[in-house]
């Protein structure tokens, strides 16, 4: 059976691979980007490397008519089996100082907009005993500084995720949150961070910055994130949460283990803090 998935944030990076991935083993694939001609120009590169059942829709979480205009399309194709939350970007800048119309941009694209959607989509989702998976980060088990906003927004997804899991396995549908470690991809280029020049906070920031985007950069390939999520989405049963790339197991194992105290050493040793 040709299953239809929904992934999105799929026009470049994590989303991107993804998105080719799963097209290129059989399913057919809806992406989603922000604007209409990308979504166009994206199609036809698809076509164009013969992957015929990849294709790209406009979709902007902010704005709910999109959302439900996405919703009316993919039911009139007959609904969904697997969707994957991956859009979102980045927020940096010192708690004080990120203004307030920033952060709720940060939390509307990582949680509030998917949220929509998903709630749109339940229905067609229990009719298909579909699978749900949110990509989450593990910002969200291990706060970050300077990207309070980011780290919230994730732990708040990978709490959803748990209890959207406890409610929807009577009815069939898994959910897992994703919780990937750093891959190279354009998520540094898409961050957003709040003026430092005259900031108390501005060395440390920088400091900060410059040691999250080496990290960032030097990170594990779009690609390899991609086959583990294709690998998931076959499994008979989903974990409740996933971490994925280098070191991220280990991460998430010693975040149990550790005490706060020392979690917290080694955080500000990893960001030069």
């Amino acid at each position: 059976m040709i299953r239809s998935v929904l992934v999105t944030g799929a026009g470049s990076g994590l989303g991107g691979a993804v998105a080719e991935c799963l097209a290129r083993s059989g399913d057919r694939v809806f992406g989603t980007v922000r604007r209409a001609d990308r979504a166009r120009a994206l199609t036809e590169e698809a076509a164009a490397k013969s992957i015929s059942r990849l294709e790209f829709l406009p979709l902007d979480l902010l704005r709910s008519p999109q959302t439900d205009a996405l919703v009316d399309r993919l039911i009139a194709e007959g609904g969904v089996d697997i969707v994957v939350h991956n859009a979102g970007f980045g927020v940096f800048g010192p708690v004080e100082e990120v203004g307030e119309e920033m952060v709720h941009s940060q939390l509307s694209v990582s949680l509030l907009g998917p949220l929509r959607l998903t709630q749109r989509l339940l229905p067609t989702l229990r009719e298909r005993r579909g699978r749900v998976l949110w990509i989450g980060s593990l910002a969200g088990r291990i706060a970050l500084p300077f990207q309070a906003h980011y780290s919230a927004s994730k732990a708040a997804v990978a709490a959803l995720s748990d209890a959207m899991r406890l409610e929807l396995a009577p009815h069939g549908v898994q959910v897992c949150c994703i919780e990937p470690g750093d891959f190279a991809t354009g998520f540094p280029d898409a961050r957003v961070c709040s003026p430092l020049d005259a900031s108390c906070y501005s060395e440390a920031a920088r400091r900060c910055l410059a040691a999250v985007e080496r990290s960032e950069r030097d990170g594990a390939s779009p690609e390899s994130m991609a086959r583990a999520v294709e690998r998931l989405t076959r499994r008979r049963r989903m974990p409740a949460r996933m971490p994925v790339g280098r070191w991220a197991r280990t991460i998430a194992f010693l975040r149990g283990v550790l005490p706060s105290g020392v979690v917290e050493r080694l955080v500000g040793r990893i960001y030069d803090l």
